[in-house]
């Protein structure tokens, strides 16, 4: 019943390994260093977690899901490393250069409309008209 455990532990191992291999296959290492050690200590982390054996009980079988979530929970946060790794190492944006403002042609005056009334000068009063009785 052990060997067939330890098996089971050993394949799972083998497959933490290998996928946290695909994740870096496609990562960029020239990020912090310290991403690297994260990394790293995750796949440790994980491996530990994958080999872990809770003593056999009824009530406590297999850490009630616990040990699951957390490699869930470790291999979510190697991802975010790998994308966090990615981001650094991608060439910052080349600054767009500004251009200049396009001149604007005065447009012709139309003689038909009123010009605008210089808001400095006082409005005449018009004078009232005669009130009429009639």
């Amino acid at each position: 019943m052990q060997n067939t455990s330890m098996k089971r532990s050993a394949v799972l191992v083998a497959g933490a390994l290998s996928l946290a291999g695909a994740f870096f296959a496609g990562a960029a290492y020239a990020a912090d260093p310290k991403l690297d050690e994260a990394t790293s200590l995750i796949t440790q982390a994980v491996a530990a977690l994958k080999l872990a054996q809770n003593p056999e009980s009824n009530q406590k079988k297999d850490f009630a899901g616990h040990r699951l979530a957390a490699i869930e929970l470790l291999m979510r946060a190697q991802g975010e490393i790998i994308k966090a790794k990615r981001f650094a190492d991608a060439a910052p944006p080349t600054p767009k250069e500004p251009r200049p403002p396009t001149p604007r042609e005065p447009k012709p005056k139309d003689p038909t409309q009123p010009t605008p009334k210089d808001p400095m000068q006082p409005t005449p009063k018009e004078p009232k008209p005669p009130i009429t009785k009639g």
